[in-house]
């Protein structure tokens, strides 16, 4: 039996600011496994709630996500172990 982990991904600051106006962005993340991209996620809207907006990702142990392009900030982090 493998274990699948499911980590939580969350996204802060997801927003630009044109002419005074606040509007929403696009973003990248690339999910890495020993520093190799394995995935990419996209997201775009607007987020600017204090916990950001979460979502969950299920993939191997051990991987690591990063910011490639646009606005605000990631955590990535691990919730919980499933067995497969």
């Amino acid at each position: 039996m493998q274990a699948l982990q499911r980590y939580t991904l969350t996204i802060h600051d997801l927003f630009t600011i044109t002419d005074g106006d606040i509007c929403g962005a696009e973003i990248e993340v690339a999910i890495l496994d020993e520093g190799v991209e394995i995935d990419r996620v996209k997201f775009s809207g607007k987020c600017q709630s204090k916990g950001g907006y979460s979502r969950s990702y299920h993939g191997k142990s051990g991987l690591k996500a990063a910011l490639v392009s646009g606005p605000g900030r990631i955590d990535f982090g691990l919730k919980q172990a499933v067995a497969i």
